[in-house]
């Protein structure tokens, strides 16, 4: 579909008959029923039918309603990083061409997702990086979801080289900072706030004051604000770590 916005210019937005949906497991820094759960949280929280891409392994089975794609083994690119430098195969056209929303394993998805695929499909979406919570000038980005058409930004995979990576002749940190470099200033755009939030920074007992180092309503759990779709787990504790009947309630 093609609309004009208020500017006059053509913005692309999706016509699906269902939404692919993909995901990373790599090596066991995952069980395979986050897979699952996954999965099942985005059957609950999209209108359309889900066809579920599952990224990992060349000899890893994969159940027969999802699309298994192999990774490429990068030699010397080792250690708990590797499944963050692996992302950049997503990218790959190869695998999958059309509108694609990717989502980490340690996500948790609690509110409808309909408004994601009617973002415009000629540009890159990611969550803006959490940092912005205490240092309000920091604009990064935290790939924990993303939605793009990986033929139209195949040049992120066609220009990564792993050997900077297996050798540490780079300054990345990760896989984000690479993204953030070569999309370059305008190119990346970032979902609305109050879609996508941090469970330990801003929905765990009140949020967290960075000011006092403490949170504002120790004790009283996870609340999650009715504009909220999805709350992203980075660093630790993990969705299954956490004895909280919310968060218990949307990951299964």
């Amino acid at each position: 579909m093609v609309k004009k916005n208020k500017n006059r210019a053509v913005v692309e937005t999706a016509t699906l008959e269902h939404i692919d949906c993909a995901c990373l497991i790599h090596d066991t820094l995952y069980p395979w029923d986050y897979v699952d759960k996954l999965y099942n949280a985005l059957c609950r929280n999209l209108s359309l039918p889900v066809r579920m891409h599952v990224y990992t392994e060349s000899n890893r089975v994969v159940p027969g309603h999802m699309i298994h794609h192999a990774l490429e083994e990068w030699p010397g690119v080792r250690g708990p990083k590797r499944s963050w430098w692996y992302k950049i195969q997503l990218f790959n056209p190869r695998h999958h061409r059309g509108p694609m929303l990717y989502l980490d394993l340690d996500t948790v998805i609690v509110g409808n997702l309909d408004w994601v695929w009617r973002l415009p499909t000629d540009r890159f979406w990611a969550v803006q990086d959490f940092k912005y919570l205490f240092r309000p000038s920091k604009i990064a980005m935290n790939s924990s979801m993303m939605w793009f058409d990986p033929a139209k930004f195949a040049h992120i995979y066609q220009h990564f080289d792993p050997g900077q990576i297996a050798h540490k002749r780079t300054a990345w940190h990760g896989d984000q900072d690479y993204l953030h470099e070569i999309l370059g200033p305008g190119r990346e755009n970032y979902f609305e706030k109050t879609r996508v939030q941090s469970w330990r920074w801003q929905l765990k007992d009140g949020g967290f004051d960075f000011r006092t180092r403490k949170y504002l309503a120790p004790g009283t759990g996870t609340h999650i604000p009715d504009s909220t779709s999805v709350l992203i787990f980075h660093g630790s504790p993990k969705p299954h770590e956490v004895k909280d009947a919310v968060i218990e309630q949307h990951w299964c």
